[in-house]
């Protein structure tokens, strides 16, 4: 549904109206773009604040446009910690403003050394032109190293949202990232030995996992799109040549293209989530399904 200014309009109307009749406030509310978020700003702050995810399951940040009730829970939140440059919050940031003005933006991929797509352009040119936000690979959550990063953005913030309970969110951050380094750590040693390996994937959203353990990730999606004839050709042929054993999808994207690549290179079928709450589960269960494939 295509949501209008003067639908906005009339949201900040209502919103205001119930707001003057609410007599407490309540735990303040984080707005996220994902559930992975969630995930990290919960171990944070424990039950401190209120979580509000705009994708929810199964949609793809990429195109997701939010309900009239979303936006409405927009004007009560006090935070905005976007990721940086998923394609729903690109579209929607000046909306979700227009909604709140009064919204602290965050952007939790300040200090992460983003890759650019090489796809239709100039690698050099895509980073002189990074605040244009093209080419900027959005999935900077997929990566352990990255989410350090992501936690130390989160706990500022937090901190400054409820300065009663900084000491015990700066406990809590410091215990988050032993237990990060400790899930890299597994991570690599998992994998050890398997620098240089190629692994398929539908949608290419694991090139930061594969930048930190030293892998390369070869997509069927091209450009956003679905795989043309001649790229399905090319990757059969890289599949064959690299003996890919499996094709890992997510659960939001078709599979029929995935799985007639795989028929043709004797291959499976591998699910995976991007997006699941469970974050360092999800983590694991990848870099295991990668090192079954090896």
């Amino acid at each position: 549904m295509k949501i209008s200014t003067l639908t906005i309009f009339l949201i900040i109307l209502f919103t205001s109206c119930v707001q003057q009749g609410e007599s407490s406030p309540g735990k303040p509310i984080v707005s996220v773009s994902i559930l992975p978020q969630k995930y990290f700003i919960e171990e944070l702050a424990g039950e401190k604040v209120i979580v509000n995810v705009m994708v929810p399951p199964g949609a793809s940040p990429a195109t997701y446009e939010p309900s009239v009730s979303q936006l409405s829970q927009l004007d009560k939140s006090a935070i905005y910690m976007k990721m940086g440059y998923l394609g729903f919050e690109l579209s929607w940031m000046d909306k979700i403003r227009s909604v709140n003005p009064e919204i602290q933006v965050i952007d939790l991929s300040e200090g992460v050394e983003l890759i650019f797509s090489r796809e239709g352009g100039d690698e050099k040119a895509h980073h002189r032109h990074v605040h244009a936000h093209a080419g900027v690979d959005p999935h900077i959550w997929m990566s352990a190293r990255n989410a350090k990063i992501i936690v130390n953005n989160m706990s500022g913030s937090l901190k400054g949202l409820l300065p009663g309970d900084s000491v015990q969110i700066a406990d809590r951050q410091s215990a988050l990232l032993n237990r990060l380094d400790s899930l890299d750590r597994e991570i690599g040693n998992l994998l050890a030995g398997s620098e240089g390996r190629s692994f398929m994937i539908y949608h290419p959203s694991l090139s930061y996992f594969a930048r930190d353990y030293g892998l390369e990730q070869l997509s069927l999606e091209w450009e956003g799109k679905s795989p043309s004839p001649s790229h399905m050709k090319h990757l059969t042929d890289q599949g064959r040549e690299r003996q890919i054993s499996s094709i890992l999808i997510q659960l939001e994207f078709d599979s029929k293209n995935a799985t007639v690549l795989a028929s043709e290179i004797g291959a499976k079928i591998v699910s995976i989530n991007p997006l699941d709450e469970s974050w360092p589960v999800q983590m694991m269960h990848i870099a295991t399904k990668l090192e079954e494939q090896w």
